[in-house]
């Protein structure tokens, strides 16, 4: 019985998608190494928003190519998104703020991880058995191919070649407890791709493709780089990319004794062995290197035996349990996890990094969406998962089981990761873990048959739309990245964004305006909605000095007061500040009372 068998009638199309795009789309963006202020991975998120477009739109076009008239059918796993973007609106129609203007753009993200669904799944539903064995091929060599030079860069930002690699590699700028990053700007992310990376490889090398030593060349240089960043997380995506090895021995027992031994049972059973071995070899290795050569490497493996950031994920979490106690229905919303965890903080009672997220995609998902979003989401994936089980693994034959469990481990990894922090909040994790949901789809519904015409005027218009979107979100971005690092006199002169990105703008502003008691009834707005995008310690502390000045000293003391809640609260500076502050007002002008607390407090801080 073949995968996917339903919709037999659909004929199979005879215009396949080149390997070669569709190996540029998976790893491009997670190779891009440009990282600016106000945000960091822009760049990547937008290079993977107009790839994985373009890739939509030409898998809905051959989709529609295949049939006489276009079959509407919508895959079940799509009513993910399509569910949290309706939770959306109803936050909305509920009166929910949103200041920050996350929940629209986490609506369109959404749409278009809806778009990609449908369009993988159409596009699977007429590809023959041999198009769909090569789109499993190229994602393996799309992954490869990112992990392999994420580590390479990696390795060149341990020697500080960063200057010399012509911009292809981004700047690593920390001394000490250095956890080398590659070009995702964050080490747990870059050891997630080569973890990913090490299945793709283990995966090509039971195809044929990969001979054996050139697959322990990319292990150890894969495992090198998961070393280098200093990840837990890594170290578990080796435990699973060792199982997946297991697995792919067990679908290899009928193989023939005379082809090569990575596609038989016992070298994919030592190539599981390897792996885990290899790790432990590498860690010791490069630990006596980099104290030999002063690499001032963050130890990975005292890590593990350390309680402390657990510790500090164990204090996110409680907050987010926090929120969803006392939003339990319909959550706190889209981008208000920060401001709703600022509000609280001296209710929870607990010091705790600030975050926008939960670290953690269950409390995350309940926090920001209560019951009726978790319960939706958790409905859509578990019936997705047994259709797929049942259909991919328990009825297909060992050639389409073992592309279904490959693209399952990938997806395995990516949601490990997402229990210790929030990759699929990141375009380039996020559109890849949509492709392969909506790939994994066996069934969908809805028979609506759409003419030709209309299902390609959908696609014009949903092409324009998205031309649109990342024309003004790239001229918006590059607005707000002026500003961030243009000179203070030159930044008044400067253009705001006009569509996307203006809090961040705003909130720059807000921070570099000198406050004046004639200024701050003014100020006061601005600086309470760049809190409401991330509290940070010194934005907390001038809106508590704008407060105290438009004679709402209280709520000036209990903002500050929560500062002591903040692992980076940095209160001796921030009360030095206020004091200073308030020595340098007339006595007339002065809120004396709350000053006088003030004082108090900057001198109980320790030096």
């Amino acid at each position: 019985m073949r995968l996917f068998p339903t919709r037999r009638r659909m004929p199979q199309s005879r215009t396949t998608i080149p390997a070669i795009f569709l190996v540029l789309t998976f790893a491009f963006p997670l190779l891009v190494s440009r990282h600016t202020l106000p945000m960091a991975t822009f760049y990547g998120e937008w290079a993977a928003a107009a790839v994985f477009l373009l890739l939509a739109g030409l898998l809905t076009a051959f989709a529609i190519q295949s049939s006489r008239g276009s079959n509407a059918n919508i895959p079940w796993i799509a009513s993910l998104p399509l569910w949290l973007i309706i939770l959306g609106a109803i936050q909305s129609a509920s009166g929910f703020d949103d200041i920050t203007g996350s929940r629209f753009a986490t609506q369109l993200t959404l749409g278009l991880g809806a778009a990609l669904m449908l369009a993988v799944w159409h596009y699977r539903s007429s590809a023959s058995p041999d198009a769909r064995l090569a789109i499993t091929d190229a994602l393996a060599t799309a992954f490869l191919l990112a992990g392999l030079l994420g580590t390479i860069s990696q390795w060149v930002q341990l020697f500080h070649l960063e200057s010399r690699s012509f911009g292809l590699v981004s700047s690593y700028f920390y001394d000490d407890n250095r956890r080398l990053w590659g070009n995702l700007n964050q080490p747990n992310h870059q050891a997630t791709l080569e973890g990913m990376a090490l299945v793709a490889a283990t995966w090509l090398a039971s195809r044929g493709k990969l001979r054996f030593p050139m697959w322990l060349i990319a292990v150890v240089l894969l495992e090198s780089g998961i070393v280098l960043s200093g990840s837990r997380t890594g170290v578990l995506h080796v435990g699973l990319a060792a199982l997946y090895a297991v697995i792919a021995a067990w679908l290899a027992r009928d193989t023939r004794r005379d082809v090569d031994p990575m596609r038989r049972p016992a070298g994919l059973l030592v190539a599981g062995v390897a792996m885990v071995a290899v790790l432990l070899i590498l860690q010791p290795i490069i630990k006596a290197a980099g104290n030999a050569f002063d690499w001032r490497l963050f130890d990975t493996l005292a890590q593990l035996q350390a309680a402390d950031q657990m510790s500090a994920r164990s204090a996110l979490w409680t907050h987010a349990w926090a929120m969803f106690r006392s939003h339990p229905w319909l959550g706190v919303g889209w981008g208000e996890f920060g401001w709703a965890q600022f509000q609280q903080l001296s209710q929870v009672g607990v010091k705790v990094e600030m975050s926008l997220h939960a670290h953690n995609a269950v409390l995350d998902l309940l926090a920001k969406t209560g019951i009726v979003g978790t319960a939706g989401v958790a409905l859509v994936l578990i019936g997705w998962l047994w259709r797929v089980v049942r259909v991919g693994i328990w009825h297909a034959d060992n050639e389409e089981r073992a592309q279904a469990i490959v693209v399952l481990t990938w997806l395995a990894m990516l949601c490990a990761h997402s229990m210790l922090e929030y990759p699929l909040h990141y375009l380039y994790f996020f559109l890849p873990f949509c492709f392969m949901l909506g790939w994994l789809e066996p069934r969908g519904f809805g028979r609506w048959h759409l003419p030709r015409w209309l299902s390609l005027g959908l696609l014009a218009g949903f092409a324009a739309v998205s031309a649109i979107v990342l024309a003004t979100m790239w001229q918006d971005y590059r607005r707000a990245e002026a500003r961030e690092y243009a000179p203070r006199e030159r930044r008044a002169t400067l253009p705001m964004p006009a569509y996307w990105f203006r809090p961040y703008a705003s909130a720059d502003v807000a921070e570099r305006v000198i406050i004046t008691p004639g200024n701050a009834a003014d100020l006061l707005p601005a600086h309470i909605a760049a809190v409401h995008l991330l509290p940070t310690p010194t934005m907390i502390a001038r809106t508590a000095w704008l407060m105290a000045l438009t004679g709402d000293a209280a709520q000036g003391r209990a903002w500050l007061e929560r500062l002591r809640y903040y692992y980076l609260g940095d209160e001796p500076n921030q009360y030095a500040t206020l004091d200073n502050a308030c020595h340098e007002l007339a006595e007339a002008e002065r809120p004396r009372e709350f000053c006088r607390w003030i004082r108090e407090q900057a001198r109980r801080m320790p030096e």
